[in-house]
């Protein structure tokens, strides 16, 4: 299989500090920092880094593409290659797309957060219309991108001239594109097309493209590039949590597709020359507002997304486009988030259009319309599963003309469909037409309803079979191409009567309770059966007897004539893990702490950046999770090696490893911390139960107290399932599982006395290995002692030598600095030097006031002698205007006068008019003849008339001339008084130029006075400053003299008690030598008796342990561990496997499995022959099934279950049934088959999973956490829904 490997590293420089918003990860305490501080000294693969020159300078800039050894390939901006060691390179700090390398098809908004980082806002979100607008406005604006990023610039041409030009939008979301629905999802994306070109709109993607993380397939990518290419309109993408590479999203599967096809403008016009194509798609890795909308990709931390959509961005936006978890919206039909963020932090009144979840719906909070938030979730395209059964898909236009205003809803259907069938008789009656090909059904079969579908077996029944209406019905289906299952399931009646069945006895004959019997007639029997087979002989068997009647009542008081059942019953362990921390644990160098309560079904999964070879093989997983086994038993998930050491679990750069874990036991709170060191010299165990140390002198003594309290034997098969021990019991041998079944029966009595006697057995042990070391050890103590005599008679006189020469030295240096000190009082000179320091300090801060207060002052009163000044300069200067116009006007005025009168001339000399014909008009008579012609006027009326048209005119002409010469004299009144106006402004100007350069004057000579006061202080401070440093040089020579006698004097104290010491040791050793000799003897008789009794103890251990009478009761619990393991097979298998156990004639347990035939029998088969996916169901059923019953015994009630790659060998149908499993387990409604799952405690399960089996049940976890390993250390990231 070939894939593409999306996946980048990257670097961690810093602290992330608790509640930090620009980076928040969470931290697992308030005390422990999570991620490292230490940057990888290592550069990663993606990473652009800039090739250094011998003398240092770094030039040319390339892409990491391959490292091995210390050697570094790189993809040069050329596209040429280069081979360099990491001590040749440096990091680019600012990095930047480049052509060639991992991202050469990079396109999008990602170009954006990098070169545009200027206009991006507190919260990180890129404000594209803001960039586009400034783009426009100003051309040094896009002279600014274009030499920082070439292609941001393009990028803003493809939004500009393609995306900018559509209104509307089609949205979907989730497509989910991976082999299995891979022609659905090309269907899909046709229809969108098709749907986009018939409404002449865009595309708007909401996230979860791909469903694999982290890889892409070669044959998918090639299928949907081929899909795309044939797209005509724009597109908008923004990656879902699935498209996300790391917990940032900015390394995301969307890349690939950002130049996945190209298109023209809408602008353009389509002629011979053809037009500039731009990328289709417009990848949005960053918070981005775009069209007057908001387009956020999924971000897992809640305080960045918070702080998102707080911002102002937000506000002003008219819709939000995001891919977030919303806390009550509907994962599917039946289960809402319990986890994500809260609809009240979205802004109200805004059209909120959201991917993730796969059911179409709308979420309304807030009772007020002016205060309701609607978020819709857009819903995947197609069905997915049956959990989306009768869901209807549909496609959303929106118009971002009317606020992003969703228009219209276009259904759509395309791909399988899933129903649901509760009964037979449903079945029967289902409508065929609501079916098509390639649709899936599911039928429940309910017990009263198999007459119809059990093929009973027999000839003469055959032809009733083949024609039952349930049979034809089906057979129709299948052959139609849709796919039925059939669902079996079992009455709880019938699971009821075989758990209360007892033990069957391998003879036939009658059923024997062994817990109706008294302890003692059990140890009997158990050794009478033994002698008969001839595996004890009769004396062994009668001291044993003998003796186990003493453990039994060492015990338990007992009465031995009649049984008492109260032995068998065992007081409930109620065990709540709350946390565990590790330090120096496995890979996990510092201390990290993970909280294990309250997590629902918890993924847990793993990064390893620190290998090219491993996505997350190796960075500490399961040693995360076994930690708290291992502090509570010593011992991890055991691997098929022998070669590991227990020294094994310490950090290579660590001195010890610890593990502390925390909770409660039956209401009581406790605390266990194991510690262990690669030497065991610094190894402890520590037990704290409800406040009092439990705390034994021996580690060996604390863990007997632990396996009491915790039972630690089992945990491996209650709580602590590894990947090498989650089909163990299935697997096991016929004495492994008996020792594992001992833990599901009432054997507390067996198992006190069994623990007494290893108990015993190994104080003999200890007791003989203490009497055979005693002697060599006191020998050697005896000559240590008298060595450390001598030594410490040697080191007195050496001290005494180095105390004597030490006193000289120090009258010495008492002498010279007496004579040297010629300041006796160094304190008072330097505090009266400060004080005049001070008082210089406040007079030079009186004048540098008195300076500004009179600067102030002044500057106020020039200021307004200068505003005086301009008043009276602009008053002039319209005076002067005033004056000029008054000239204008008299001019005008003495011209049309002179030109009145000149008319006036003319009309008197050209009809010989005199003057006085102004006044009287009557006395004048008509010319006789024509003045311009000569011709005579002989007619009376043109007489008249000629002298009525030259009075006429010469009354005008008069008037004109008298109307010009009142003109005249007003314009020369105006002109006097302007010229009088001009003169008194012009005196005011002169008046106030004086006196301002008078204030100007007297400002300086005041300003000038204050700053000479200033500089003379400031003199005297800086030669009071010069006094004080020479004497406080004198004041630390003082001070270091002092710090030297007391430090000698500490010495002379130090050798003084080290010479007491050594005295102190050598008469203790003496004391000691003579102690060791007088028990020698004694030692040696303890020695032989102890011996013998350590081997009889140990033989009683075994009686009573796992193998021996333990085994002997063990029979009636495998009926019940069938009957509880086939509850959750059916489930797993959907009825169709089933295990058989029973115990054999020989007390071995026999397991069978049976599988379902298509006509409803059942074959049995051997466990060797199921496929891996059939073994995998059987044993994870087995195991869910002790655990079932192991809570049900009273035996262990845990808030905790771990499951390491429970999905191994499963095919995805399984993984799903395990998904749903899992969540049902932590419903203690939730009753299977009445196998006693009420009993269930469970508040966390935590599953250890690869990235590929954990994406397809990512529905079915409540929370998510990352283990990374990073430079040779392991950490933690919490998912965003755990509250501290």
């Amino acid at each position: 299989m070939i894939f593409i490997n999306i996946a980048t590293s990257f670097q961690f420089s810093c602290i992330f500090h608790h509640r930090r918003s620009s980076s928040p990860l969470h931290r697992c305490t308030p005390h422990t920092v999570i991620w490292s501080s230490s940057p990888p000294p290592h550069f990663q693969v993606g990473e652009e880094v800039m090739v250094v020159d011998d003398d240092g300078a770094a030039h040319s800039a390339g892409v990491i593409e391959q490292k091995r050894g210390g050697w570094y390939t790189l993809r040069m901006r050329d596209s040429s290659l280069m081979k360099r060691r990491g001590s040749q390179l440096q990091r680019n700090k600012v990095a930047r797309p480049i052509n060639g390398g991992s991202q050469r098809n990079s396109r999008g908004a990602d170009s954006l957060g990098n070169a545009e980082s200027s206009l991006a806002t507190s919260a990180n979100i890129v404000d594209l219309d803001a960039i586009l607008q400034s783009m426009h406005q100003k051309h040094s604006t896009r002279q600014c991108i274009t030499t920082k990023n070439q292609t941001t610039l393009e990028t803003l041409h493809q939004v500009t001239s393609c995306h900018s030009q559509y209104n509307r939008w089609l949205i979907f979301s989730d497509l989910h594109v991976m082999p299995s629905t891979l022609s659905t999802c090309l269907q899909v994306l046709d229809t969108v097309h098709k749907t986009a070109v018939h409404f002449n709109s865009g595309i708007i993607f909401l996230g979860d493209f791909w469903h694999h993380r982290g890889f892409v397939r070669v044959d998918c990518l090639n299928a949907i590039l081929h899909a795309l290419e044939t797209w005509e309109v724009p597109s908008i993408m923004i990656p879902g949590n699935h498209d996300q590479i790391d917990w940032r999203g900015f390394e995301h599967a969307l890349t690939p597709l950002s130049n996945a096809y190209r298109i023209y403008s809408p602008n353009e016009v389509r002629g011979t020359i053809p037009p500039k194509q731009y990328s289709g798609p417009l990848i949005i890795s960053h918070p981005t507002k775009f069209l007057n909308a908001l387009f956020i990709p999924h971000i897992r931390d809640k305080e960045t997304m918070k702080s998102i959509l707080s911002s102002n961005e937000t506000a002003s936006s008219s819709a939000l486009f995001v891919h977030a978890d919303v806390k009550g919206a509907s994962m599917n039909d039946l289960m809402p988030s319990q986890h994500g963020l809260s609809a009240l932090v979205f802004p109200a009144n805004k059209h909120v259009y959201s991917g993730h979840f796969h059911k179409p719906h709308v979420i309304n909070v807030g009772k007020k319309s002016s205060t309701c938030t609607s978020i819709r979730y857009v819903g995947s395209p197609y069905q997915t599963s049956f959990s989306e059964s009768g869901q209807v898909k549909s496609l959303l236009l929106v118009d971002s003309k009317r606020d992003w205003q969703c228009i219209e809803e276009i259904p759509i259907d395309i791909g399988p469909r899933y129903h649901r069938v509760s009964s037979v008789h449903h079945f029967l009656d289902f409508n065929r037409a609501n079916v098509r090909k390639g649709d899936k059904v599911a039928v429940t079969i309910k017990p009263q309803d198999l007459e119809d579908i059990r093929i009973l077996s027999g000839k003469e029944q055959a032809a009733t079979v083949e024609n039952s209406p349930f049979k034809i019905r089906l057979e129709e289906f299948r052959q139609s191409g849709i796919s039925v299952e059939l669902r079996d399931l079992k009455p709880q009646e019938e699971l009821e009567e075989a758990f209360q069945a007892g033990i069957s006895s391998s003879g036939g004959g009658e059923i024997i309770e062994l817990e109706d019997l008294s302890p003692k007639t059990i140890l009997a029997a158990y050794l009478d059966s033994e002698v008969s087979r001839s595996g004890l002989g009769e004396t062994m068997a009668k001291r044993l007897l003998e003796s186990g009647e003493i453990l039994l009542r060492e015990a338990k008081d007992v009465d031995t004539n009649k049984g008492d059942s109260s032995l068998f019953v065992n007081s409930p362990t109620e065990l709540d893990i709350e946390s565990v921390s590790v330090l120096g644990f496995g890979s996990f160098r510092q201390e990290v702490v993970y909280p294990l309560r309250n997590r629902g079904v918890l993924l847990l999964r793993g990064t390893n950046k620190d290998d090219i070879g491993s996505d997350s093989n190796g960075v500490g997983k399961s040693t995360l999770a076994m930690a708290p086994l291992w502090a509570l038993s010593g011992s991890l998930d055991p691997r098929p090696t022998q070669d590991g050491r227990v020294a094994d679990v310490v950090n290579d750069f660590s001195d010890l490893s610890q593990v502390t874990i925390r909770g409660s036991i039956n209401t009581k709170p406790f605390l266990v911390k194991r510690t262990k060191s690669a030497s065991a010299k610094n190894s402890s165990l520590t037990f704290v139960l409800d406040g009092k140390a439990l705390t034994r002198q021996s580690i060996q003594g604390t863990q007997e107290l632990l396996d009491q309290y915790f039972s630690t034997g089992s945990l491996m098969r209650t709580i602590f399932h590894g990947q090498h021990t989650i089909g163990g019991l299935l697997e096991s041998t016929d004495a492994k599982l008996k020792e594992e079944l001992s833990y599901l029966v009432s054997l507390d009595i067996w198992q006190k006395s069994a623990s007494l006697a290893r108990l015993k057995q190994r104080e003999l042990l200890r007791k003989t290995a203490e009497v055979e070391g005693m002697l060599s050890i006191r020998e050697k103590d005896k000559l240590q002692a008298q060595g450390k005599t001598l030594m410490a008679k040697e080191e007195m006189k050496r001290r005494e030598a180095i105390l004597e020469s030490e006193r000289q030295v120090l009258s010495q240096k008492e002498q010279c600095f007496s004579d040297d000190s010629v300041t006796p009082d160094v304190e008072t000179a330097m505090d009266s030097v400060q004080t005049q320091m001070n008082e210089c300090e406040s007079e030079i801060d009186r004048l540098e006031k008195e300076a500004s207060k009179s600067l102030d002052s002044d500057n106020d009163g020039i200021n307004t002698l200068r505003s005086q000044l301009n008043e009276k300069a602009a008053k002039e200067s319209n005076a002067k205007s005033n004056l000029q116009a008054c000239q204008r006007n008299h001019e005008i005025a003495s011209m049309e006068l002179m030109s009145a009168e000149s008319r006036l001339r003319n009309l008197q000399s050209e009809w010989n008019v005199s003057t006085s014909m102004n006044d009287d008009s009557s006395s004048f008579s008509s010319p006789e003849t024509c003045h311009a012609c000569g011709q005579p006027i002989v007619s009376k009326v043109t007489q008249e008339h000629v002298r009525e048209n030259i009075i006429d005119m010469l009354s005008n002409a008069t008037h004109h001339k008298d109307k010009a010469c009142e003109k005249v004299s007003l314009t020369a009144k105006a002109l006097a008084e302007a010229k009088k106006e001009v003169a008194g402004v012009n005196l005011e100007v002169q008046s106030c130029m004086e006196r301002l350069r008078t204030a100007e004057v007297k400002s300086s000579l005041r300003s000038d006075s204050l700053l000479q006061k200033i500089k003379e202080t400031r003199k005297i401070q800086a030669e009071l400053s010069k006094d004080f440093a020479t004497l406080a040089r004198k004041a630390k020579e003082v001070s270091e003299f002092n710090l030297l006698i007391s430090r000698m004097q500490t010495h002379l104290h130090g050798l003084k008690e080290s010479l007491k010491a050594s005295v102190t040791a050598h008469e203790s050793c003496c004391t000691d030598l003579e102690a060791i000799e007088s028990n020698i003897e004694e030692l040696k008789g303890d020695r032989e008796r102890a011996r013998d009794s350590s081997s009889l103890n140990a033989l009683l251990a075994d009686t009573f342990g796992p193998k021996g009478v333990q085994a002997f009761v063990l029979r009636n619990v495998v009926q019940s561990l069938q009957h509880c393991s086939q509850a959750y097979l059916d489930e797993l298998s959907d009825g169709s496997l089933q295990l058989r156990m029973q115990v054999g004639s020989n007390d071995s347990i026999l397991k069978q499995a049976a599988v379902r035939n298509p006509d409803g029998t059942w074959r049995v088969r051997p466990l060797s022959s199921l496929s891996g996916g059939q073994w995998r169901r059987c044993s994870l059923s087995l195991s869910l099934g002790y655990i079932d019953l192991a809570s049900k015994r009273g035996r262990m009630r845990s808030s905790l279950l771990v499951l390491d790659e429970p999905l191994t060998h499963l095919d995805s149908a399984g993984r799903k049934s395990v998904g749903e499993l899992l969540r049902k387990m932590l419903s203690q409604a939730c009753d299977i088959g009445k196998t006693g799952r009420g009993s269930f405690a469970l508040s966390t399960i935590l599953v250890i999973l690869q990235e590929i089996a954990a994406e397809e049940i990512e529905e079915c976890f409540d929370q998510t956490d990352e283990v990374i390993k990073l430079g040779g250390e392991s950490f933690v990231i919490l998912d965003e829904n755990h509250k501290e």
